[in-house]
């Protein structure tokens, strides 16, 4: 398989020197878990990979615990050794803010870019009353967030020595099950990243759902009672909201755009019924 990439690295963080660097170290570590980086061409930033015989998972269908498991396998074996893996990776994962408040940032601007003007009329009102469902949202976590932290409930900033090593984006919409087991693909995001966000993003990304959310990946990282539990409750209704940014992303009128001449043929309304289905799953909730 060849899988090539911009040839510029976009908002600071290079795609492909992730992808080339995590599958490195995986291979060292979980060789198992990912396809054999076969090349990596730095001229023309593409890489190929061994090709996998097998299923993707279905979209909406949650994976089997034993799928689960080995997901928790493959991320123990990526943190059994921070020495080893601070010599072999150097990119920190897309998004992987060290800060609390740089997440409710990054909401925030994500926010800005949404509109309703250009989308079909027959989605303009409720498209409008998602976005103000996410803002009124985001005004409550920040509030939230400036108690706790006053509190000294948690404290805003990470140790960059207490990140882990995370796939980012990780989740069985980027596997594949085959008869060995399950092979987990797409690492353009990944590196060293808060172990909340990590287990929080595992548990919420959207396609493939874990059901139910169980912080079950915590059982892999080390030290996550004493230091990191309490993180991940303040960090996850934060990534919950960002999520539902993130399926919302056909309201930035560039995205929408973008989607218009990458695939014409599509149907960017039916796409975007879709996604406003989804995105209520996260905000409209009793």
């Amino acid at each position: 398989m060849i899988k090539g990439f911009c040839s510029k690295p976009t908002s600071g963080h290079d795609r492909f020197k992730s992808e080339v660097e995590f599958l490195n170290y995986a291979q060292m570590v979980a060789p198992e878990f990912v396809p054999k980086l076969l090349h990596a061409d730095e001229l023309d930033r593409s890489v190929v990979l061994e090709y996998i015989e097998g299923e993707r998972f279905e979209e909406g269908r949650p994976p089997s615990s034993e799928s689960v498991d080995q997901a928790i396998t493959f991320m123990r074996y990526l943190n059994e050794d921070q020495e080893v893996a601070r010599q072999n990776l150097s990119c920190s994962a897309a998004e992987g803010f060290l800060r609390l408040t740089e997440h409710l940032e990054n909401i925030d601007q994500r926010l800005k870019l949404m509109d309703v003007e250009h989308v079909p009329e027959i989605f303009k009102r409720e498209a409008q009353q998602l976005i103000d469902a996410s803002k009124e949202q985001l005004i409550r976590l920040q509030k939230r967030i400036e108690h706790l932290l006053s509190q000294g409930h948690c404290k805003d900033a990470l140790d960059p020595l207490e990140r882990c090593i995370s796939p980012s984006d990780f989740g069985f919409h980027n596997a594949i099950g085959t008869h060995t087991g399950v092979k987990f693909i797409d690492f353009e995001f990944a590196g060293w990243d808060d172990p909340a966000k990590a287990v929080a993003d595992f548990d919420l990304q959207p396609k493939v759902p874990i059901t139910p959310r169980k912080q079950d990946l915590a059982k892999a990282l080390p030290g996550w009672k004493t230091r990191h539990s309490v993180r991940y409750k303040v960090l996850a209704p934060i990534l919950e909201l960002k999520w539902a940014c993130i399926v919302l992303g056909l309201l930035d009128p560039s995205k929408w755009a973008e989607m218009s001449r990458i695939n014409p043929s599509r149907s960017l309304e039916s796409a975007l019924q879709a996604k406003l289905r989804l995105a209520e799953t996260y905000l409209l909730k009793d």
